[in-house]
């Protein structure tokens, strides 16, 4: 019997980009893509797995993020819409709506700011802190199968390196 042959190169989507481009304009090298193009893909897949362990909570990636972030600022569970945005990952424009579809389900309500006549500070309710803390026990549990394949240093490393990367470009913005 012939000695088996190795197994195919795993070949992932972004490959094939990197294969056209190559083809196409030799005179360039693609490599930024390699990296780009796999966190982008890998950003989409997230928030679409997400969305579906989320969904049976209720809960959109958006109205989740609201919700948790909220938790995450500790007793008191409020802030400022302004300051949702600046610690979210929620768009200026998004904000507005999600306080409302959340303050509709009695996840959040909002309160005059004592320092800002014109102001409000939107705090979690009871419900919105149990469904916070229920959805984020989920997401970690989901996340941390979905990164499974590379194993505990592997994942450390990749955090590290993009943390590297993250820094420098928010630092620059």
């Amino acid at each position: 019997m012939p000695p088996a042959s190795p197994p195919p190169p795993r070949r992932d989507s972004v490959q094939q980009l990197l294969d056209d481009w190559k083809r196409e304009r030799p005179d360039l090298d693609p490599w930024p893509l390699g990296i780009i193009g796999r966190l982008s893909r890998l950003s989409t897949h997230m928030v679409r797995h997400a969305e579906e362990w989320l969904a049976p909570m209720g809960l959109s990636w958006e109205t989740f993020s609201l919700i948790v972030t909220l938790r995450r600022c500790g007793p008191k569970y409020a802030l400022k819409p302004s300051d949702l945005i600046k610690v979210s990952l929620l768009t200026s424009g998004a904000v507005t709506n999600r306080i409302d579809r959340v303050q509709e389900r009695g996840l959040v309500v909002r309160e005059p700011d004592p320092n800002d006549r014109r102001g409000v500070i939107v705090r979690l309710t009871p419900e919105g802190k149990a469904l916070a803390d229920e959805a984020i026990a989920r997401h970690f549990e989901a996340m941390a199968e979905l990164l499974r394949p590379l194993g505990r240093q592997e994942a450390d490393k990749l955090a590290a390196m993009l943390s590297t990367l993250l820094f420098a470009i928010e630092a620059g913005d």
